[in-house]
């Protein structure tokens, strides 16, 4: 499913740690560019990513686009490691899981587009958290589903820019279930960050793997 695939790309919750030192006022104004963003995303998504005609790495390419316009990539990446598992990490080991965190994303994501079939995202109301951020409530409109999926975008705003922070599923935040899992890992490998690379570079692998079946399958369709 379209937007389903598209929010565990990134898609995950921010400390206010992360918070930007000024910040819009929440309201009107603010709710209405935050509705309008997520619009966009959804139809740039679309536009870029839906054509059948481009090669898997200019797929790849859009999608790593995509994930840096709209969404606070590096700060959510940080928050699912966990502050003090990022402040105990080298240099060296900071940006092999900022690679590996986004290269995963990209190979085990930016393919599904390809199984678009006209699914649709409808704006069911803009709520204001506080003053940086809303919550943009949407639902997406499935062919041949029993009944729509909810999907709860957290957007936060800077005086110029705005960035996705946080997706909800159903309720779901798809940054907890992300820290959950690599928690788990750094905890049954007694907080060993290489051992948590490791396990990032084993699934990369599997998700290459994956793509590259996915990709040979869909062409082999008349």
């Amino acid at each position: 499913m379209f937007i389903r695939h598209a929010m565990a790309v990134g898609i995950f919750t921010v400390m206010a740690a992360f918070a930007p030192q000024s910040v819009l006022a929440a309201g009107d104004d603010f709710s209405a560019k935050a509705e309008k963003f997520i619009v966009t995303l959804a139809d740039d998504a679309i536009t870029k990513l839906t054509d059948k005609s481009i090669t898997v790495e200019e797929q790849e390419r859009r999608f790593s686009g995509i994930i840096h316009d709209y969404i606070a990539f590096k700060s959510i990446a940080r928050w699912v490691l966990g502050g003090r598992y990022w402040r105990a990490a080298s240099e060296d080991q900071r940006e092999r899981y900022l690679s590996l965190f986004e290269q995963l994303m990209i190979s085990t994501y930016a393919h599904r587009f390809q199984k678009y079939s006209g699914e649709t995202l409808e704006i069911a109301g803009v709520r204001n958290i506080d003053a940086a951020q809303v919550l943009v409530q949407t639902t997406l409109q499935r062919p041949n589903a029993d009944k729509p999926l909810r999907v709860d975008w957290r957007v936060r705003g800077t005086e110029d820019k705005l960035k996705i922070i946080d997706i909800m599923v159903e309720g779901l935040s798809m940054a907890q279930t992300q820290r959950s899992e690599f928690s788990s890992v750094l905890r049954d490998n007694g907080g060993d960050i290489d051992a948590l690379l490791t396990t990032l570079e084993e699934r990369l692998e599997s998700a290459r793997a994956e793509r590259m079946a996915s990709t040979e399958e869909a062409t082999k369709k008349p």
